[in-house]
């Protein structure tokens, strides 16, 4: 699992560079795009066409179980579907739910088959029924255990996003530092 990297200043930088050096923020923001850019289309690879199980119907149920997602019941296979659910988000909130730390950018799957594939089997879940048992360890076995799609890639990355955005954000407070001395020296 991808362990949380913190960069500090973020947030301050950002609303400084929009105030005083809009060249800086679009680099910035250029950098951090294209590398969220680049894991969605790997990711969106890594879904296939066809159902991963044999009894995973591409049709919604006629009649999904109440107790099922809500009464939505299980969801459809789509790979369609799926990969149009990975999207990038730059959305500013809470990132973790023991502090108010905001994300710089975040992979996101949001279609609900997307989701059981990628992560059944990460989440334990200790009322687990037989079929479920035997739906994650199929999973395992034929896709290599869970974190078979945005994880994987996030995780692959990991290290080389954390230092490009480290870096980027490194030279946008230079930036930001010389356009602040830059408007001091005119007033």
């Amino acid at each position: 699992m991808a362990e949380n990297f913190v960069l500090t200043g973020l947030h301050e930088t950002v609303a400084g560079l929009k105030a005083f050096d809009d060249a800086s923020l679009k680099k910035f923001n250029k950098v951090i795009n294209d590398s969220l850019r680049e894991l969605k289309v790997e990711a969106q690879a890594l879904v296939p066409d066809a159902p991963p199980m044999s009894g995973w119907r591409t049709t919604p149920a006629k009649k999904p179980h109440k107790s099922t997602r809500g009464g939505a019941g299980w969801p459809a296979w789509s790979s369609s579907e799926i990969k149009a659910g990975i999207v990038t988000s730059r959305a500013q909130g809470k990132a973790r739910r023991v502090d108010y730390t905001t994300s710089a950018g975040a992979l996101i799957n949001k279609s609900a088959a997307g989701a059981i594939f990628d992560i059944a089997n990460r989440i334990k879940d200790s009322g687990t029924t037989p079929q479920g048992e035997n739906f994650r360890k199929v999973l395992d076995e034929r896709f290599e255990g869970a974190s078979r799609i945005v994880y994987r890639v996030v995780d692959k990355h990991r290290i080389e996003i954390q230092l490009k955005f480290k870096k980027a954000l490194d030279e946008a407070k230079v930036d930001l530092q010389k356009a602040l001395q830059s408007q001091q020296t005119k007033e």
